[in-house]
């Protein structure tokens, strides 16, 4: 066998390894009686998360996905190096999914993906690393802490607090208040029944059908407020600023630089 084609065998086994995906999944469940919290401490993969009213325990689907080992490799790894529990702690559902940190080698990537359905009274607070993370359908309140990836939460009865690294987040049909620290992304809030705050670093700020008050704290990115039941506060560094429909007063401490509109405001405005 000629030298060249004993090298091109190599590298197509080696690609093969490198391309090749395990996946394997695993099921936990945790009775909800006296249960009347969920925290999540995850790592890499999405984060899905349903609530269900008169649901009786709280159900995680995990999809482990290892990206560059064999069936046999990726089944010690997963023996050796993955956290993934779930544990009553008080009155808290508490789920940790993790990789342990390794001085080996390690795969070309490792991704637990979280499909969850937790009873509706139930509130969250969610620490994540990285990935999407979707919510819907909670009756008690959500706290999200999260370092990058796409955040969507919607239909929510109760408070909301995120406090992102990078990633857009998007809000709808929210019952209670709202408070955003976001590093950069773009962020959208819709259909709001309470007051929104939010302390943003950098990307588009669209907040559209809010029952209370809007103050925003931006160093850039453009910013559209639209039908607003409250009054509005704005603090911005540059981009553009675009209000229409505001019932109370609209305070611009700062507009930056950019375009400033103002338009349909029943109350004062004072800039």
């Amino acid at each position: 066998m000629k030298f060249s084609t004993i090298i091109l065998i190599i590298l197509f086994i080696s690609f093969s390894l490198v391309a090749s995906v395990y996946e394997k999944e695993k099921q936990l469940t945790l009775p909800a009686a006296g249960i009347e919290n969920f925290e999540a401490d995850c790592g890499s993969g999405y984060l899905k998360i349903t609530g269900e009213a008169g649901l009786k325990q709280v159900e995680v689907k995990a999809t482990i996905r290892i990206k560059g080992y064999d069936k046999d490799d990726a089944e010690f790894f997963i023996k050796d190096k993955i956290i993934l529990t779930l544990k009553k702690r008080g009155d808290r559902a508490v789920l940790v999914s993790k990789v342990k940190s390794s001085i080996f080698k390690r795969p070309r990537s490792v991704l637990i993906n979280l499909d969850i359905r937790v009873p509706k009274n139930l509130f969250l607070d969610i620490d994540d690393g990285s990935g999407l993370i979707e919510i819907a359908d909670m009756g008690n309140g959500v706290k999200v802490e999260d370092g990058s990836g796409t955040i969507e939460i919607k239909n929510i009865d109760g408070k909301v607090a995120v406090d992102d690294g990078s990633g857009s987040v998007d809000l709808y049909n929210i019952s209670g208040d709202i408070k955003i620290d976001d590093g950069s992304g773009s962020i959208k809030a819709e259909e709001i029944k309470g007051n929104i705050r939010i302390n943003d670093s950098s990307g588009e700020i669209k907040i559209k059908g809010i029952s209370g008050n809007v103050d925003i704290d931006d160093s850039s990115g453009e910013i559209k407020i639209y039908e607003i039941g409250g009054s509005v506060v704005v603090d911005d560094g540059s981009g553009g600023i675009y209000i229409d429909g505001v019932e109370k007063d609209v305070i611009i401490k700062s507009s930056g630089s950019g375009s400033l509109s103002i338009r349909n405001v029943k109350g004062k405005v004072k800039k």
